[in-house]
């Protein structure tokens, strides 16, 4: 167990993917500043409008991710790209001096699964996600997708999809690549229904 800085947003950042934020509060300012310093990463986790004195409603399964880069932009804040590494459980979390955040971070490590056979069930998902790597928009990001492993197959389908961020921290707390596929399967008949 570790601990490391939180960054608490209303979105969910899925393991594998990248995220571009806009940081303009002068903690999130200190906190990207000491991350960079530090070369370490930091945990962007969900928090909801519904706060309680224990967790700052924030949610207690976060993605660490890490900085790929940086740049100022044209409105006066400071741009970073991050790249989700891993699920994680947020063991306590305390609020510091400057209102930042800091948790006691450990790994969620998912049991291992037969990627082969597990995508063999889903073959629509796989067409699906096929089809969304070829686009042309899709094309230019810098994303890596490994289309016979079944954790990134259901993470990146998870970011490139229209999902609510109630359906994507779904997909966080699933316990494996088995489970996050049958989330999945039912989105997008849901999608496909409409």
């Amino acid at each position: 167990m570790i601990n490391l800085p939180i960054f608490p947003l209303q979105i969910v950042v899925l393991p594998g993917t990248l995220q571009s934020l806009q940081i303009f509060e002068p903690r999130y300012l200190n906190m990207v500043k000491d991350c960079m310093t530090h070369q370490r990463g930091f945990v962007i986790s969900f928090k909801s409008d519904k706060s309680d004195n224990i967790n700052f409603g924030i949610e207690k399964r976060g993605t660490l991710v890490e900085i790929i880069d940086f740049n100022n932009l044209p409105n006066g804040l400071l741009g970073i790209t991050v790249k989700a590494k891993e699920k994680v459980n947020i063991k306590s979390i305390v609020q510091l001096e400057d209102r930042s955040y800091i948790g006691e971070i450990l790994p969620q490590v998912e049991p291992q699964v037969d990627d082969q056979s597990l995508l063999a069930r889903y073959p629509d998902l796989l067409d699906v996600l096929t089809q969304l790597k070829d686009h042309p928009n899709i094309k230019t990001l810098p994303i890596e997708i490994d289309l016979t492993s079944a954790d990134s197959v259901t993470y990146h389908l998870g970011s490139l999809i229209p999902l609510s961020t109630d359906e994507k921290q779904l997909l966080l707390n699933a316990f494996d690549a088995g489970q996050r596929l049958k989330i999945l399967s039912k989105i997008i008949q849901t999608i496909r229904d409409k």
